[in-house]
């Protein structure tokens, strides 16, 4: 019953606050609504966080054939709805970029693979943009985009990473 309670507010808390449906989305980008589609961006929407791709095979349990979960995700790209990188064990990563999100970063740890999402000051990221305009110049460079990634180990209070005593 708690499970189901979670999920319900889960689901108004972004059908109301977000406003949005996965279907809604789509048809706002112009895409047509899929089956896969939808399953897709439901699964994103509900992680609310970076996730591998491998992770969200799992969580669709087989709903999505996983070549057809790689074109959705391609799909996803192309209209801007979908952040893709590469985690430092080589395994891609994605998470939906949503309007309400502010620009960010990544903590990984080593030990349990979890992704962690991090948001630096205004002081960093401004500074972090005049380093990126300083770069561009002096190597007639266009820059699209940059990421600051940081690497180490969970804390004890990591749910994934606790450790049997």
């Amino acid at each position: 019953m708690r499970i189901i309670l979670i999920f319900l507010f889960e689901f108004f808390y972004y059908t109301l606050i977000m406003g949005k449906s996965s279907k809604q989305i789509l048809s706002e980008h112009n895409v047509s609504i899929t089956n896969p589609r939808i399953l897709v961006l439901e699964v994103l929407l509900d992680n609310k966080g970076p996730v591998t791709v491998d992770e969200l095979q799992n969580v669709l349990n087989n709903k999505v054939a996983k070549s057809t979960l790689y074109r959705v995700l391609n799909d996803l790209k192309k209209i801007n709805l979908l952040h893709e990188f590469t985690s430092p064990e080589n395994t891609t990563v994605v998470e939906l970029i949503l309007e309400d999100r502010a620009h960010h970063h990544h903590l990984f740890c080593s030990d349990c693979g979890e992704v962690i999402d991090v948001e630096l000051s205004n002081k960093f990221e401004d500074f972090l943009a005049a380093e990126i305009k300083k770069i561009e110049k002096k190597f007639n460079f266009k820059i699209s985009d940059h990421r600051v990634e940081m690497f180490g180990q969970c804390t004890d209070q990591c749910k994934n990473c606790t450790t049997d005593s």
